[in-house]
């Protein structure tokens, strides 16, 4: 059987008999709705959108953007800013957490925002991309978790906020959601430092937010720190959002409303069409999903994160991701991939006494190689760099799956193409 699994802006191609494949996983069961601007407008034409409009007659609105390291639609600025016509003026602002500001990608998304909101009628705007480093930051107080606030100034005389993201499921946040283009997306860097040293908590962990309907669902530190800290910033002020959640930039649900409600909405979604719960095996195939969720390093390991139930302990992963920015952007090579080039023991020893910024990854990634015997990396990173992060450089993807056949005839293999937007559980 053939295999296509993305891998940058093409595929790699594995012939694999159909016998030893236990089950290939994609986001999403059905195919990819393929009309975003259909989708969008039902949303944007609810009972919530019209009383939205009314909330915005003669008020400051602040507009947050995600990145252009996600792979949201990008289609969605003209009908969505078709609403924003009542506002007495409108600040964009690119949520960049951390992130490098200064983008291609960014650029594009600051480009397409001012063109939608001129052919809108938006005649008061302005488009400014978040620096976690060179902003001007105002305090909003600290957590109960010890996290200080500091937030962008552009957005503190805003009267009403309107967030537009794209959910997903995310390793340590429980899902990628509205509360996080608050924070880390509009925060100082030391904010964002201190609330991801709770990334370390086990509980931690993907499918768990404090807007979850489940109540069960509701224990996430991190994201309960996210929240506060969100609403601190706001205090009494409306927040909406446009949640969508989409595959390959394709639209499969969209939701418009109070971020609160909408978001807990979109979770019901992922967690209907992207959570998997299955049996671990000994040999498991992995792509992030392709460009940009497999970008750099950096990013494409989140998608092990989030299929790493589905391999069992000693066994193998295959890990198909481009990287063609290597191991990702400047600031974070110290404090996760150098720290990762320690022995492994000493990776998870030191991190526990002096969490640093970007360090929650290299602790992951310790704890994952620790349980399993290879991670075979494919991938367009250099060797000694694959191998000095306890990696093993796999030229020839199909030749890993050969040898793993070899070695057992009666192998089973579970394969995740998009696994930045999949969550897997194991079953019990």
């Amino acid at each position: 059987m053939k295999v296509d699994l993305r891998y940058g802006n093409g595929f790699v191609y594995l012939r694999i008999p159909e016998a030893n494949i236990d089950q290939i996983i994609r986001p999403w069961r059905q195919e990819p709705k393929a009309d975003n601007q259909a989708v969008l407008r039902q949303a944007l034409t609810s009972r919530q959108a019209r009383n939205f409009q009314n909330e915005l007659l003669g008020k400051r609105l602040c507009v947050l953007v995600e990145d252009g390291t996600r792979d949201a639609p990008p289609d969605v600025f003209a009908k969505l800013f078709a609403l924003l016509r009542n506002c007495s003026q409108v600040r964009f602002l690119l949520c960049t957490g951390t992130h490098n500001p200064d983008t291609v990608e960014n650029k594009t998304i600051s480009r397409q925002i001012e063109d939608a909101a001129g052919k809108a009628g938006i005649s008061d705007f302005k488009v400014h991309t978040h620096d976690c480093r060179q902003d001007e930051f105002l305090s909003a107080g600290r957590t109960s978790r010890g996290t200080d606030v500091l937030f962008n100034a552009e957005v503190d005389d805003a009267d009403v906020f309107l967030v537009a993201a794209d959910a997903k499921v995310h390793y340590f946040a429980g899902y990628s959601n509205p509360v996080k283009n608050f924070v880390p997306g509009i925060c100082a860097f030391k904010t964002v430092e201190q609330n991801h040293a709770l990334a370390l908590d086990d509980r931690a962990t993907f499918g768990m937010h404090p807007w979850h309907k489940d109540v069960s669902r509701r224990n996430n530190p991190l994201a309960e720190d996210q929240l506060e800290g969100m609403q601190f910033i706001v205090k009494n002020r409306l927040v909406y959002a446009l949640v969508t959640v989409s595959v390959s930039r394709k639209i499969q649900w969209a939701g418009f409303g109070p971020a609160a409600q909408v978001s807990s909405q979109a979770f019901d979604k992922i967690d209907e069409s992207n959570t998997h719960t299955v049996r671990p095996r000994a040999r498991l195939v992995v792509s992030p999903g392709g460009f940009p969720n497999d970008a750099s390093l950096y990013i494409a390991q989140r998608a092990l994160e989030l299929t790493k139930n589905a391999v069992a302990d000693g066994g193998e992963v295959l890990f198909l991701a481009k990287c063609s920015n290597g191991i990702g952007d400047s600031e974070t090579i110290e404090n996760f991939y150098d720290r990762l080039t320690a022995p492994i023991d000493e990776v998870l020893k030191s991190i526990e006494s002096e969490y640093r910024l970007y360090s929650h990854k290299s602790y992951k990634f310790a704890r994952m190689l620790q349980r399993l015997r290879r991670i075979w990396f494919h991938s367009q990173i250099p060797d000694d760099l694959v191998e000095a992060a306890h990696l093993h450089p796999a030229h020839q993807p199909q030749t890993v799956v050969d040898r793993w056949l070899d070695q057992d005839p009666n192998a089973k293999i579970i394969i995740v193409d998009g696994g930045n937007r999949v969550a897997i559980h194991a079953k019990k």
